[in-house]
């Protein structure tokens, strides 16, 4: 689609499907490796549904961002102070890193 007539925050919703993606895919990579440690720590579960969220909506960021990106953030927040995961989580944190700053420019 022509830049001219995309409406304001749609390039920026383009451009988050490749880090959605690879967060989906690092979030999963993540749990099934650590998912002892994650449901002893009551992370699991949570983090089972915000995934099937993002998934589900995952050409759609504008929704998931409203609805569930706050409790991903959370949910990461709650891991980084594990030490166990805390060298685990640089590509995550660099996905959402990205995907906070296309989110400000969206204006979502």
């Amino acid at each position: 689609m022509s830049e001219e007539l995309m409406k304001p925050g749609e390039r920026q919703f383009d451009d988050m499907i490749p880090y959605i993606m690879d967060l989906i895919d690092n979030l999963n990579t993540l749990l099934a490796e650590n998912g002892a440690l994650l449901s002893q720590k009551g992370i699991a579960r949570k983090l089972s549904v915000v995934l099937s969220i993002m998934t589900l909506h995952r050409y759609y960021p504008q929704v998931f961002m409203k609805e569930v990106w706050d409790q991903l953030l959370q949910l990461v927040d709650q891991m980084k102070s594990m030490p166990e995961l805390s060298d685990k989580l640089n590509d995550i944190l660099a996905d959402i890193e990205k995907l906070n700053q296309l989110k400000k420019e969206a204006g979502i």
